[in-house]
């Protein structure tokens, strides 16, 4: 009889131990039903009870059983990228790319030129304003 009693203290000292852990590591975010706080408490003061709620109640819905795990059991998001018929392609080829890289070129000799000839406006204006010493 003291046999069965002291691996069942083991046991409930086991299960919640892995309780406390696991209710520590999760992300409150993910808490279900309570705030992370009041599930510490439930399991660090109602040992058997508090961890048996955790597990039913309080962990996240789908949960790995190790408590590190930072990922949840669930499907995995997937970029159109992974998807086995998708080309890579966007569209532009190097043909295009190269016209649009000159495109692009031109953009910016005519911005260069515009903000050359601004200048020399500004200051024939400025030489305009200053009056004679001779």
């Amino acid at each position: 009889m003291l046999v069965f009693g002291g691996f069942a203290t083991l046991l409930v000292l086991a299960v919640w131990l892995w309780a406390l852990f696991d209710c520590i590591s999760t992300d409150a975010s993910l808490c279900r039903n309570l705030p992370k706080g009041m599930w510490l408490i439930l399991v660090l003061f109602l040992p058997l009870i508090g961890s048996i709620a955790w597990m039913i109640l309080g962990r996240p819905e789908r949960a790995r059983l190790h408590p590190d795990n930072k990922t949840y059991a669930g499907p995995a998001p997937h970029g159109i990228e992974d998807h086995p018929r998708h080309s890579g392609s966007s569209g532009v080829s190097d043909r295009r790319s190269a016209e649009l890289d000159e495109q692009l070129a031109q953009w910016e000799r005519e911005e260069a030129e515009k903000r050359a000839l601004e200048a020399r406006e500004r200051d024939i204006a400025a030489r305009e304003r200053l009056p004679d010493d001779g």
